[in-house]
């Protein structure tokens, strides 16, 4: 199964444009959890064109970009969820992560520290236990991950 083609809302109305990214960014999620990442990739690019402002289709966009290993296309759809929510918990650690393994350590410092600031239940166990970042389960700044 694919995302349905690019095509213009039936209804000119904000409304109806969000309520079509809202169900592509689903059928996106439907077709991620069967591994169909190209098409959940269309997916999420469709709606994003619908509606510019939907962050939860950037951290989607980008989570399905990093499963293909596009890692500076994953980042700058994580730069753009959170340029239009800063508190975006799941994109700090996703952007901590792909600077990890893209070797910038600095960056990946700084956005994992945001990610647990926002959640440190949620992302301290589960960082503590990421091998990419195992250089900072004895450093001072991440007490979380020791």
């Amino acid at each position: 199964m694919s995302c349905p083609p690019d095509r213009a809302p039936s209804q000119s109305s904000d409304s109806a444009a969000t309520t079509q990214a809202v169900s592509l960014y689903h059928q996106g999620t439907d077709l991620e959890q069967r591994g169909e990442n190209r098409a959940a990739l269309d997916c999420y690019r469709q709606a994003i064109a619908l509606k510019a402002d939907y962050y939860e289709a950037w951290v989607r966009q980008g989570l399905v970009l990093m499963l293909l290993q596009e890692l500076s296309s994953a980042l700058a759809s994580f730069n753009q969820a959170l340029a239009l929510n800063r508190s975006l918990d799941l994109a700090w650690y996703l952007k901590a992560y792909c600077h990890m393994v893209m070797d910038a350590e600095e960056l990946a410092q700084l956005a994992l520290r945001k990610a647990l600031t926002l959640a440190p239940e949620r992302w301290g166990p589960m960082a503590a236990q990421e091998p990419v970042f195992v250089r900072f389960k004895d450093h001072p700044d991440f007490p979380e991950l020791g």
